[in-house]
């Protein structure tokens, strides 16, 4: 995983509550915005799930994990597939375009109502007019291959849609598979059981991004949108014990509860088989 901070990450700007105080103050505690990095090594093809504001450095952690020898080459990723247009999970497309790295023709795999969103709106259209990204549209329920090891399947979530529809994906790999839902409004808001999705794969990353509704009691969070980790846990109880499938909550808040390594929401998520997501974690399929 190349991050799993909500869309403004950890630190936040402008916040200087304890766990933004504590990653100012320390860089251990610090998370790069939600992102996911898939790596074929056979093929030696790399794609990004989200392109995030901080892209330079997960482009950077890329380049290590994968030691390439040549440290000096220009490097991209082969493709990027993107779930929504929300900030924390397109904008870093902009370091793709004439000012930055201007790429050449990265292919960018995304909804319909994503294409349209990308294509008529500047300054998300230079890069399209421009060739610097090249958009394919993803058929949701379709499986189809990204590499001769990766299989990618790609479904409707509800999410807010201000300016898309709001996609998840079910990576396959040749022997495991991993369920990478970052953002959704509500579990009983999907059309489909959130259990039976966890129960058909190995990993499950799913949105974790507030605790409670306690963490931040000057707002409503329900108007925002997500599930808490706590109704969460309560609702995957069973499928998290039978040791199965393993959960991981990733896109955390800044205010997240369970980011404190010494409070009791950390020691919750972890006496009840779940776990954070962490920047760097490693998935073999």
């Amino acid at each position: 995983m190349t991050g799993t901070a909500q869309d403004g990450g950890i630190p936040h700007i402008g916040c200087f509550r304890s766990n933004c105080l504590r990653a100012w103050n320390d860089p251990r505690y610090s998370r790069l915005v939600a992102s996911l990095a898939l790596f074929d090594l056979n093929e030696n093809k790399t794609f990004f799930i989200d392109v995030t504001p901080d892209v330079r450095r997960q482009t950077l952690m890329v380049r290590e994990r994968l030691d390439l020898k040549n440290r000096k080459k220009r490097f991209r990723p082969d493709g990027i597939l993107l779930t929504h247009a929300h900030i924390g999970h397109y904008t870093g497309l902009m370091f793709y375009g004439y000012e930055a790295q201007s790429t050449d023709r990265l292919p960018v795999y995304c909804s319909q109502r994503m294409e349209s969103y990308l294509s008529q709106n500047g300054p998300w259209s230079q890069l399209v007019e421009r060739k610097n990204i090249v958009l394919e549209t993803i058929s949701p329920e379709k499986a189809f291959p990204l590499t001769p090891q990766i299989t990618i399947t790609a479904f409707h979530v509800p999410h807010r849609e201000e300016y898309s529809d709001t996609l998840g994906f079910k990576i396959k790999g040749p022997k495991r598979s991993i369920l990478y839902i970052p953002d959704i409004q509500g579990w009983d808001t999907w059309d489909r059981s959130i259990a039976d999705e966890v129960r058909n794969v190995d990993w499950a990353l799913i949105d974790g991004t507030f605790f409670s509704p306690e963490e931040m009691p000057s707002r409503d969070l329900s108007s925002i949108g997500h599930p808490f980790i706590a109704d969460s846990m309560e609702l995957l109880h069973d499928t998290a014990r039978d040791d199965k499938t393993r959960i991981y909550f990733t896109h955390l808040n800044h205010s997240n509860l369970a980011l404190d390594p010494a409070g009791e929401a950390a020691k919750i998520v972890e006496k009840s088989a779940f776990g954070l997501a962490a920047d760097g974690m490693e998935f073999s399929l």
